[in-house]
Formats: C-alpha cells, sequence, structure tokens
C-alpha cells in the first residue's frame, strides 16, 4: 500500500516564522542565539586622513562603487590644508606638471577625457580634481583645516581615537577603522645648510610652498637640487627675463623620455609634451575609444617594465638614454659629465624634463656639483671654493619620504609608536598594513606600488582591498585585525631578494632606499605593477590575527537564516546547475 505524500503548506516569507531568541548573545554567554539574521552587518566607523587622491578614492567607494558601504560605512575625512588636492594643491610652482601620462592620472571611475596635453600641468589636474569631487559629491563627509595630531589604539573598545586640531581647539573621534591617505609627498624638505635660514638676506622659497607674489625676474637664481621638481624649475626661471640662474645638484639624474609621446599617439612631431588635437578630444569623448587610449598607454608602460630589470636590456635603455641626453646637450663633455648618470637606468626616478638640459646651453644658465657648504647674507658657497652671488634661494630639494607619522600613532603595545619604529627602516604587510597597529590601512606606506604604471590605479586596487576588509569585519562580528609580524618579515625578505634584480637597489643614491646607496628598497614593491594588483585581489586573511568582538567566532551565524532567503523576490534555488555538455 502507498501513502500519498502531503503537500505542506507554503507559509508567506516575512511572517514571524522564525523561533525567538531569548536574549543576543554577549560576552558572558556569546553563544546565546542572536535575533538577526546571519551576516547581518554592524555599523563602522572609519576616519581616513587626507583629501588627496586617496582620500577622495576611497569617499568614492563608500559614496558609490560599492552600495552596500552605504549602510555598513560612517566616514569621516580630515584634511589639514584648505582645500582637496594633496600634493597638487601644495605644489604650484611655475613648470610643475605630472610625469605620468594624463590620461593614465586620473580617477578610474570618471577619467578626464579633455586634457589639454599629453602630461598635465599641476593646475590642470587640480582643476580636473576639483571638479570630480564637485560632481561626485566626495566632499561629503570632508572635514578641512582639520589636522590629526595624535592616534591611539584602546584594545577594550577596538576603536581608535584619533585627536584632531582645528581652528586652535582640539577634539577626539572614535573610529574603528583608520586610513592613512597622506600620501609621501606632503612635508617639504628643507636642506640642512648653514646660513640658509638665518643669514641670507635675498628671497628663499621651496618648490612645496612656492610664493607667487616675488617678481623672479631679473634676478640672480640658485636653485638647489635636480630632482623632478628642479628638473622642471630651472628652465622656467632660465626663461625670465634678466635672471640668471645656478644650479646646485649633488650629482647626474635620467632625463629621458623612455616612451615618446609619438608612440602613445600614433603620429610623428617634435614637441615632447604635445597638445591633443581638437579630433582626438572629440574622439576620447567616445567612452570605448577613451578607454583604447588609456588602455595602450597603460599597456605600453607595463612591458616597458622590463626596463627595470639588472640585465642587458637595461644596459641597452641607459644606452639610449644617454644618446638621447647627449644630443639635447649638444655633447658638450663638461656638461655630458656632470648630468648623464654613470649608474642604472631607472636607479632614480626617470624624469621627462622638458627644457632642462637644454637650458645649461643658454648663457644665463651654469650648473655645479660642488657641494654647498654654507649661505652668506648674498651668496651660496661650494666645497671647491666657489661663490654664486644670488638674490633667490629656491629649495628644490622634495619632501620627507621616511614614511614616519608626524604625529604619535601608538598601537597596541602603548609603550611605543610607529615613527620610533620606522626610526630605521620602515616596514609594512604589502604596504597596507602594519603589525600591532589593528585595523589600521595606508595607501602608499613602504613597498608600495610607486616605481612604474599609474599610482593611482594602486591607490584603486588598495581601496578596493581596504573595503573588502571593512565589510568582512562589519558581517562577521570582527573586532580587528592586523597582519603577524612572521608574515610580515617572510613579505619584506622575499621583496628584499626580488629588488637585487631590479634596478631600484643599483648603484645610486635614492630616496627609494632613504637616501643611501646600498641600503635596502623600503620606499618600492618587489615586482611588477600585475604582481601587485593580483596579490590585493585577495585578502589572504591566514596572513593576519583576527580577534572576534567575542569569544564566538561564529556568532555571525545569527539565528540562523539569512535575509536573502526571507525575501519573497529571490530565487531560492539559485544553486541549481544545468547539466554540462562533454566537449567532444
Amino acid at each position: 500500500m502507498r501513502q500519498e505524500a502531503t503537500e505542506l503548506p507554503e507559509v508567506p516569507l516575512g511572517t514571524n516564522i522564525l523561533p525567538q531568541a531569548a536574549a543576543a548573545s554577549d560576552e558572558t554567554n556569546p553563544y546565546a542565539l542572536s535575533p538577526d539574521y546571519a551576516y547581518t552587518p554592524r555599523k563602522i566607523k572609519v576616519i581616513t586622513i587626507g583629501a588627496g587622491f586617496s582620500g577622495l578614492l576611497m569617499a568614492h567607494k563608500f559614496q558609490h562603487r560599492f552600495p552596500d558601504m552605504r549602510d555598513i560605512v560612517e566616514h569621516k575625512i580630515f584634511e589639514a590644508l584648505h582645500d582637496v588636492g594633496g600634493t597638487w594643491l601644495l605644489n604650484t610652482y611655475p613648470g610643475v606638471q605630472c610625469d605620468v601620462p594624463a590620461h593614465i592620472y586620473s580617477f578610474p571611475f570618471d577619467p578626464n577625457p579633455d586634457w589639454q596635453r599629453f602630461y598635465a600641468s599641476g593646475a590642470d589636474i587640480l582643476a580636473y580634481f576639483k571638479a570630480t569631487v564637485k560632481k561626485w559629491n566626495l566632499d561629503r563627509d570632508l572635514h578641512l583645516n582639520t589636522r590629526v595630531v595624535a592616534a591611539v589604539w584602546l584594545e577594550d573598545s577596538g576603536q581608535w581615537r584619533v585627536t584632531v586640531e582645528h581652528a586652535g581647539e582640539r577634539r577626539d573621534e572614535y573610529c574603528h577603522v583608520l586610513i592613512s591617505g597622506q600620501g609621501v609627498l606632503v612635508h617639504e624638505n628643507w636642506p640642512s645648510i648653514p646660513g640658509l635660514r638665518d643669514k641670507f638676506k635675498g628671497h628663499v622659497t621651496h618648490s612645496a610652498r612656492w610664493d607667487h607674489d616675488f617678481d623672479y625676474s631679473g634676478k640672480r637664481i640658485a636653485v638647489i637640487g635636480n630632482g623632478s621638481s628642479g628638473i622642471q624649475i630651472v628652465p622656467q626661471m632660465q626663461k625670465l627675463p634678466g635672471t640668471d640662474v645656478r644650479n646646485f645638484i649633488r650629482g647626474p639624474a635620467w632625463v629621458y623620455y623612455r616612451a615618446p609621446a609619438s608612440r602613445h599617439l600614433g603620429r610623428a612631431f617634435d614637441d615632447p609634451n604635445p597638445e591633443y588635437t581638437a579630433e582626438e578630444r572629440k574622439r576620447f569623448r567616445d567612452p570605448e575609444q577613451h578607454l583604447a587610449h588609456r588602455k595602450g598607454i597603460i599597456a605600453r608602460s607595463n612591458k616597458s617594465f622590463y626596463l627595470f630589470i639588472k640585465g642587458d636590456n637595461n644596459k641597452e635603455g641607459s644606452r639610449v638614454a644617454a644618446d638621447q641626453m647627449r644630443e639635447k646637450l649638444q655633447h658638450d663633455p663638461v656638461l655630458c659629465e656632470a648630468l648623464i648618470p654613470k649608474w642604472e637606468l631607472g636607479c632614480r626616478r626617470i624624469t621627462p624634463g622638458p627644457g632642462y638640459l637644454e637650458s645649461f646651453l643658454q648663457p644665463n644658465c651654469s650648473l655645479t656639483n660642488s657641494p654647498i657648504t654654507r649661505v652668506s647674507e648674498n651668496a651660496v658657497h661650494t666645497a671647491d671654493g666657489q661663490t654664486y652671488e644670488c638674490d633667490v634661494v629656491v629649495c628644490a630639494t622634495g619632501f620627507d619620504v621616511s614614511h614616519r607619522p608626524r604625529y604619535p600613532i601608538v598601537g597596541r603595545d602603548q609603550s611605543t609608536d610607529l615613527a620610533t619604529e620606522w626610526a630605521g627602516d620602515p616596514s609594512s604587510y604589502l604596504s597596507v598594513s602594519v603589525p600591532g597597529y589593528p585595523n589600521y590601512f595606508m595607501m602608499m606606506g613602504p613597498n608600495c606600488l610607486g616605481g612604474h604604471g599609474s599610482l593611482v590605479e594602486s591607490l584603486n586596487w588598495t581601496g578596493d582591498y581596504f573595503v573588502k576588509w571593512i565589510r568582512k569585519m562589519a558581517t562577521e562580528d570582527i573586532k580587528c585585525v592586523d597582519p603577524k609580524r612572521d608574515v610580515t618579515e617572510a613579505f619584506l625578505r622575499t621583496g628584499d631578494e626580488v629588488h637585487k634584480t631590479l634596478v631600484w637597489s643599483g648603484n645610486c643614491s635614492s630616496w627609494y632606499k632613504r637616501g643611501t646607496v646600498d641600503g635596502r628598497v623600503t620606499a618600492l614593491f618587489g615586482g611588477s605593477a600585475h604582481l601587485f594588483q593580483r596579490i590585493m585581489s585577495d585578502l589572504r586573511p591566514e596572513d593576519f590575527d583576527i580577534t572576534y568582538r567575542t569569544a564566538n567566532p561564529f556568532r555571525f551565524m545569527g539565528n540562523g537564516f539569512t535575509a536573502f532567503e526571507m525575501d519573497e523576490k529571490s530565487d531560492l534555488a539559485w544553486y541549481v546547475e544545468k547539466a554540462e555538455t562533454l566537449a567532444e
């Protein structure tokens, strides 16, 4: 006799069919049934320091890119300056431009199709930056003129106490996650030259604090430094009427176009920084055409990474670069000896530098590589006994790139802070976090992807990585995470081995190695952009110490059901697979 199956009555979803929890789980009974559905997120308070590319990328991710973040994250951005822009707000010296092609130096979510030139000026970048912020309302959570002066991890509450200063008054803010988006090109580095700041009677300025009210025409101008800013400033000063310019350098630098704009644009021209034609700018307003142009630049830039590998490719690149520099210097033996490096191409950052080399062929521009010994009331004195009388000293001496915070950041070990730990070689896990500093994430931390490719793209990947951790913390009842020390050490040692094969560890003094010749490469990632992107695409939680909010690491299971299955619109059979067909 067969018994007929009885179909159970269908219960409308949304009715009260779940068992009621007697009480929410807590520290005294972490296994008490929770009334919440599984993976119900809690609110996460996030503070981001800085409103440059990094900080505003995070704003876009929380507000637009990841819609679920709108209900999870309570965000605040603290910016010490009076406006957004970071590096491009500070650096306004004559000739300032980016040495990365403009079309790959843009917010990835809203790239600008209307750049005027292949390399954008600082003013154009800042204007684009501000327009994008306004368009996307990225300043919604922004607090300007608000400087972070301290950050202390509070273990009991699993929060950071962040002390900020605004209008002369200090207050404490609290967050679960603290993100540093300050970058390294923020705090100008003044040279420690006797007499510069207290004896010189002329005008002193820094590339990152340019005085636009001063008239530099008709002046004798000493420019200290030949990094990116010095290389851009010298030709601008040389072209002013009535000036005499001397560039004080420590050594040579590679001034070279390793991928000329003509190769990217597919048309011939002599201008090292050509204007885009009206037809090209019109074409780029088509997102597909614009994407193809941007991808072409990125592909060629990534392909050129082979230049940074020690060996025959780099030697050939060095030969080509040296020939290009000799041509621009009209084969002047004295200038070639002083300006063309003998160390590996790319050991220090390669700078295009339009007009820099050619400036020294003019009668009003000269250079010396003799060390500066002192500055008197009206002159710069060098070790070779020479004196250069001048009216202006321009310090194109870059930034403090030590990565050390300018304020105390105190982690789990309350007896020390991050600046003290990084007094020697700064170190991090994948450039994004530090052992002993829970829930502290960094953009452009030590060993970041800053040596090739598009920096903004790497910041974009890093921001996505942060969002994954925040989502995991919010939905899995996690109190805090920080990378394991032994894993961090393994990452650093592996990177050191890779760097031995790359020119960044070459025979030059570089800020990549904290101003040393033979020190560790602490600034750059040991590998390619593609490798960095691949590693950042996964969280690798096995590399972290994870602390949950209770003794129950499965508290996130809630009442045993998901909100998804209680939604009448959900497909409750979504996981049923269609039969595969065996390939012949």
